[in-house]
């Protein structure tokens, strides 16, 4: 059913659902280990989309030079336009999924853009529709208050658990390093960069995060990082409850999505060894989560749209 395969130096992978027939086209230009990459990847993989995946050298960049205005991953295009921002990005998959009538270029009038002043007194572009999956149909009152605790705690994720991953992988020079020669192997970078290039990521990357982790930890008046982000974990859990297997319910969310993929940014990290212990609950979570997204256990509604479309 499904293939993946590693044709080309121009990209990490290939992932093909033989009953994937949107004929998006769709490619990731991505860093492996970015949290926000990682979200969008978790929802193409749990929902079986077809993708290409190009890994963007973090230092020069030089794979999305063709976005003239926008320089950060993840951007995600296709045969019917280019999508930028991981949350619109999966806002806009998940209401292409729901509505079989409508082309994904035509979505793009969903999610209107403002400008706003930000707390530096700047304008700046946002999109305050931006959690919100429109539905194909009237719903029902527990299902609208699915969707609005789904929104409320994909915004956690967003605004609350990202922020404590660079102080926590970035923690320390050394810790930094470490985290910059994992991103290297599992980011493949070998094979789509060159020695120097390699070098280059590794070493300026490193050091950059770890001044900007610093930085970062006084700007969220994060004390202790260890215990902020297990205090956060305890929150997720206590939000899903004794009674429910995910944020969903019986079948992940796009809040699960979201907090799996932002988790799978650092798995390989010294932080993830010291608070994702074995038999915890957020580790039971976590490895239901990894099984329903490399199951493509979302992949029916694909399939169900993609049936209706070739009536």
């Amino acid at each position: 059913l499904f293939t993946v395969t590693v044709p080309s130096k121009s990209y990490i992978f290939q992932i093909v659902n033989h009953c994937d027939r949107t004929n998006l086209q769709l490619r990731l230009f991505q860093y492996q280990a970015c949290p926000f990459c990682c979200k969008v990847r978790a929802f193409l993989d749990y929902y079986g989309f077809s993708y290409e995946v190009v890994e963007v050298n973090p230092v020069t960049k030089a794979q999305i030079k063709f976005s003239k205005d926008y320089k950060k991953v993840p951007i995600l295009s296709s045969n019917d336009g280019t999508f930028t921002d991981s949350v619109l990005i999966v806002s806009k998959l998940a209401t292409f999924l729901r509505n079989s009538d409508r082309e994904l270029s035509s979505i793009d009038g969903d999610y209107p853009m403002i400008e706003a002043l930000n707390d530096k007194n700047e304008f700046v572009k946002c999109y305050p529709q931006k959690y919100v999956v429109y539905p194909s149909k009237t719903q029902k009152s527990e299902e609208i208050a699915a969707d609005r605790e789904e929104r409320q705690w994909r915004e956690w994720v967003d605004g609350n658990f990202i922020h404590l991953i660079s102080p926590n992988v970035y923690r320390s020079l050394s810790e930094s390093l470490e985290t910059f020669k994992w991103f290297s192997e599992y980011g493949e970078w070998d094979r789509m960069f060159t020695y120097s290039g390699r070098l280059l990521a590794t070493y300026v990357g490193a050091f950059m995060m770890w001044l900007i982790a610093k930085r970062l930890k006084r700007r969220h008046n994060i004390d202790d990082e260890r215990k902020a982000m297990a205090e956060a974990f305890e929150e997720w859990m206590n939000a899903i409850g004794p009674n429910r297997e995910f944020m969903g319910g019986s079948a992940p969310n796009l809040a699960d999505l979201g907090m799996y993929g932002a988790m799978t940014s650092f798995s390989g990290c010294a932080a993830f060894r010291d608070l994702v212990i074995d038999g915890s609950p957020i580790e039971r979570w976590y490895s239901k989560m990894r099984n329903a997204v490399n199951n493509h256990e979302g992949r029916r509604l694909l399939e169900k749209r993609t049936t209706m479309l070739s009536k």
